[in-house]
């Protein structure tokens, strides 16, 4: 099924069913509105999990997108999968990883992936709501895209697709309609949930994920084999139908589009001949042949977004904001009931949709006739939300200690913090500032001198000990950099470098771990990922290993290397790159573990914590065996730290793997995702951040017994907040970023 909105002359729309091949099975259909001139009609359930839903969006054959509104008043784009999938064996749990994967990535031109719930009657996933049109319908209603257009197009997708690809995940449904045209540029939408969708029973073994016309050949052949490379190429459609109106391999049905995409030269009359080299690369039927992402971005470069905008444009976006207001406006619905809204009834949302046609005069009427309170959406005791939300009454935790000092931040996307020496970093991809820990004063923002050749970067990666970790990017070489305490840069390394001349090198994803002088880094390129140990006093690889796939992870000792690799652990000594021992599934392949140590036992942690020996891979003990994903587990001294889906926090002996103390918490504790750091543990504090969509802040146990000591819950503009806050802990000192700002906090001894 498709939408109105996308006729039947749309290239993006799947073709009728043909004996050839089965037809795609559509994860989702675009998330753009209802065209102004539309009035939306009264469909879907009355409230999903913590979410108030106004409008069905689009079906595909996955699910239904509604647009819907956030307790605290921000509007979403709500995914809710079909029943026959949620019920086919193992997909809840692939749901549940691809999500915290797509949580994952960070990218100004990717909607961010706010929330999802693997465990509802339904599952469902929430992504930032934008109200702007597909790049499908730009083109059919204000027409084909000028040159620096097309420019500005290209360097948004590929940026996001860089993004997308940092985070393990690819798109596999790159098209006209998974892209919005807004003011400051496109976005990217329903990326995360593909391999999830190809896993079930439902998707037949014969079918194909994507779109004719948009897909790799090597994607049309299985879509298990689609990599990066594959989004390269969709890259290359979308910019050929931006470009001309129709896409590289002509019209048809779904069997003769798929047959031309892979034996067939794509059509490129029409494509600006200054760009046309760069989509015939994309296009190149072999994947190890096409550019990389940051290699079609450099090309594509430099862009002006604002080149997109057309006055036809400007107007459209200029209403879908109109009526976007509106409904965040809007008088909330009364929480009297946690079953799923007959739409055959009358109800108060009829008003909704008279304020969405009539304007805000609607809305203060609406609120005339029908009054109500918005509750605080809470957890249920069980796996979580489903249809219906439980109200959890707010608990009685006493309130924190005043801040010692607070700061305003810098704003950041998915902003991190973390302790580097006397400073705190706040950044993300883009930008790194550093702020004094005894005052918040801004200190300094990393702006280091990046080589010569590179043609993208500085993009920070992580803190890891004294070393703010940083890459740049080449095409022949892939660089690690390093900025110590006071931003000054410590080292350049090139530690990835081009194989042959047809390919291109490796590019450094994220410094996974880093004991004494020795970082253990991931890298990804056309061949697939690798982990790798750099020397980073001498600059020099140590030992590089190819792994299986994305949900890998590795962490290190003074000793060894711990390398989870699709479900098998491995132990590697850490200089020599010797496999010292392996065990075998472990966990089932792709369950994104995380990995902790206290150089005794290595901690695996999935929805149960395994201790293995470090020494010979020995199995310890097993704890906290649930069905959900826990946090990453936290170890300080003699105790690991961990939280389950439930809200509740553990303390366990790393020895023995017995709970010192479990506490549930008396907040809603935020639910792991794939930034999550787990606990923020001191030898006297435990800190962890409440979820932001019900109380935005974090709560402080003591560490001796698990006893809730205090918390601090965000007032006026900050409670509003749907993002978590970060949190670090020093001795008794806990520091804390919200969006906008930056505190620190001095405990009251335990």
């Amino acid at each position: 099924m498709h939408t109105q909105a996308h006729g039947g002359s749309d290239p993006t729309v799947p073709q009728p069913h043909t004996k050839v091949l089965q037809p795609h099975t559509k994860i989702f259909e675009p998330h753009t509105t209802v065209p102004h001139t539309q009035v939306p009609q009264p469909q879907g359930p009355g409230r999903i999990g913590p979410y108030e839903v106004f409008q069905l969006l689009g079906e595909g054959g996955m699910g239904r997108v509604f647009l819907a509104r956030s307790p605290g008043s921000r509007l979403v784009a709500l995914k809710v999968i079909r029943p026959e999938y949620a019920e086919t064996p193992n997909f809840r749990g692939r749901f549940r990883r691809e999500a915290d994967a797509a949580r994952r990535v960070s990218g100004f031109y990717t909607p961010p992936v706010l929330d999802a719930d693997a465990d509802a009657p339904q599952p469902w996933l929430a992504t930032a709501y934008l109200p702007a049109p597909s790049l499908h319908d730009v083109v059919r209603r204000f027409g084909v895209l000028t040159e620096p257009a097309l420019r500005a197009l290209g360097t948004g997708l590929a940026e996001a697709l860089l993004a997308i690809h940092a985070a393990g995940i690819v798109h596999r449904d790159l098209k006209p309609g998974n892209v919005l045209v807004a003011e400051d540029g496109p976005r990217v939408i329903d990326f995360g949930i593909s391999r999830a969708a190809d896993a079930t029973q439902v998707t037949r073994t014969d079918a194909v994920i994507g779109t004719p016309g948009f897909m790799a050949p090597e994607q049309i052949v299985s879509s298990r084999e689609a990599g990066p490379a594959a989004d390269v190429f969709s890259l290359g459609c979308v910019l050929v139908f931006a470009a001309t109106g129709r896409g590289p391999f002509g019209a048809g049905n779904s069997a003769e589009i798929l047959y031309r995409a892979v034996h067939a030269p794509p059509l490129l009359d029409g494509v600006p001949e200054a760009m046309r080299p760069l989509v015939a690369a994309c296009l190149d039927k072999d994947p190890t042949r096409r550019p990389p992402t940051g290699a079609a971005l450099a090309a594509l470069g430099p862009a002006e977004p604002s080149a997109l905008l057309t006055p036809g444009l400007r107007d459209d976006i200029a209403t879908r904001e109109a009526h976007a207001a509106v409904l965040v406006a809007a008088p909330p619905m009364p929480v009297t009931s946690l079953t799923p809204v007959d739409p055959s009834r009358p109800s108060r949302r009829r008003f909704v949709w008279i304020a969405v046609a009539g304007g805000a005069a609607a809305v203060a009427a609406g609120a005339a006739v029908v009054a109500g309170r918005r509750s605080e959406p809470g957890r249920t005791p069980g796996h979580g939300g489903g249809a219906g939300t439980t109200v959890r009454p707010r608990a009685k935790v006493p309130a924190g200690p005043k801040p010692r000092w607070s700061s305003p931040l810098r704003r950041v996307e998915n902003g991190q913090l973390r302790l580097l020496g006397p400073t705190l970093v706040h950044w993300d991809k883009q930008t790194a500032i550093a702020y004094d820990t005894t005052t918040g004063k801004e200190r300094w923002t990393a702006k280091p001198r990046i080589p010569s050749d590179a043609s993208s970067g500085p993009d920070w990666l992580t803190v890891r000990g004294s070393t703010l970790f940083g890459t740049a990017w080449a095409g022949e070489r892939g660089y690690l950099l390093g900025v110590d305490a006071k931003g000054d840069l410590k080292f350049t390394h090139t530690v990835t470098e081009q194989k042959d001349t047809g390919s291109y090198a490796d590019q450094v994803q994220d410094v996974l771990s880093v004991a004494g002088s020795v970082a253990v880094i991931s890298t990804s390129g056309h061949q697939g990922y690798s982990v790798c140990a750099v020397d980073l006093a001498e600059g020099s690889v140590l030992w590089s290993r190819t792994v299986n796939g994305s949900d890998f992870q590795a962490i290190a000792d003074g000793r060894d290397c711990f390398l989870q690799d699709n479900g098998n652990v491995h132990g590697i000594e850490l200089r020599s790159g010797e496999v010292r021992w392996t065990v075998r599934d472990v966990i089932k392949p792709g369950a994104y573990p995380k990995l902790a140590t206290d150089g005794n036992a290595l901690l695996v942690t999935h929805v149960k914590v395994c201790a293995l020996s470090t020494a010979d891979g020995r199995d310890l003990w097993t704890a906290v065996n649930e069905t959900t994903n826990l946090s990453p587990t936290t170890v300080q001294g003699n105790r690991a730290y961990v939280a389950d889906g439930q809200g509740t926090v553990f303390a366990l002996d790393p020895r023995h793997g017995g709970q010192r103390w479990h506490t549930p918490s008396p907040l809603t504790l935020n639910p792991s995702g794939a930034l999550d750091p787990g606990p923020s543990a001191t030898e006297s504090l435990v800190a962890l951040s409440l979820f932001g969509a019900v109380t935005p802040g974090f709560i402080v146990l003591r560490a001796s017994d698990g006893k809730p000591l205090w918390a601090h819950q965000a007032s006026g503009a900050e409670a509003k907040s749907k993002k978590s806050w970060s949190v670090q802990t020093s001795g008794t000192t806990v520091y804390a970023a919200s969006d906008t700002t930056l505190y620190a906090f001095r405990s009251p001894t335990p």
